[in-house]
């Protein structure tokens, strides 16, 4: 029971943290993004290197190094995007006059590089990672990736609670794809297979098998309820900035919904 609380801990303190530490460094003075971007790039190529090694361990210290590695990982994909960096083919405006279709073909254009970029980087760990603990650090990055995929449609399709204060100055232009409306037809649908699937890997965790299995579903599970949450805070005004305060600098105005935290950070928003 210990093990089960203290990967509870360690999810909820890697997304508060990564999510933080990624929000701060894409609002910092653009003197120094360059130089933060490119230690990142240096720490993701490190981690992609350190794949098979890493994956390979079969003990908790292996599952709880894959789950932080698949975070590493991701979290570069979203400074890269945040930083305007690698993003897509378009960055003018919605029209508006557009259509629910153009907007949805549009918006993927303003973020298709990143995109293709994230299932580049998934294939890219299912062909490195050993068959032991890969599944963590498969379905860690996977986890991150559908609520991030969920969390985009749903801002397309109009939510209650989002601010563009947190968009950086480069992507503006972002906030001209989401609607905002008090519900839409898709949130309900997404949130009762989210909260399904996050109730079924949870008592997946609290069935007998070894100890580095329960702790990798455990860690995963965490961080789909994570995913959930941030689904809500696109619904309700539950003051959530607060939790990243330290990562606002103060010249900037912190805002009720970061536009693209490591959310789901780490499951990400935009």
């Amino acid at each position: 029971m210990f093990e089960f609380w203290m990967a509870i801990l360690v999810a909820v303190a890697g997304w508060w943290f990564f999510t933080g530490l990624i929000l701060w460094s894409v609002h910092v003075v653009k003197g120094r993004q360059p130089f933060i971007f490119a230690l990142a790039t240096l720490l993701f190529l490190v981690g992609l290197f350190l794949v098979p090694s890493i994956s390979a361990l079969d003990s908790v210290t292996g599952v709880v190094l894959s789950f932080t590695l698949a975070i590493v990982l991701w979290g570069w994909l979203e400074m890269a995007y945040l930083m305007n960096i690698i993003t897509g083919v378009h960055h003018m405006p919605c029209p508006k006059n557009a259509t629910l279709t153009s907007r949805f073909r549009l918006g993927l254009g303003t973020c298709l590089y990143h995109e293709l970029g994230v299932v580049f980087t998934g294939a890219l760990i299912v062909s490195l990672a050993e068959a032991g603990a890969m599944s963590v650090i498969f379905w860690t990055y996977s986890t991150l990736w559908m609520m991030r995929w969920s969390a985009k449609l749903n801002l397309v399709l109009g939510v209650r609670n989002y601010n563009r204060d947190w968009l950086p100055s480069d992507l503006q232009y972002v906030d001209s794809y989401i609607r905002r409306k008090p519900m839409n037809g898709l949130f309900p649908l997404s949130l009762v297979v989210a909260v399904s699937v996050t109730v079924w890997v949870f008592l997946l965790s609290l069935d007998p098998r070894p100890i580095p299995e329960q702790i990798g579903l455990t860690l995963v599970a965490t961080l789909l309820a994570l995913g959930v949450l941030e689904h809500l805070f696109l619904m309700l005004p539950l003051g959530e900035g607060r939790l990243w305060g330290w990562a606002s600098p103060a010249e900037e105005p912190l805002a009720q919904h970061p536009a693209d935290p490591l959310h789901s950070g780490l499951p990400s928003q935009t």
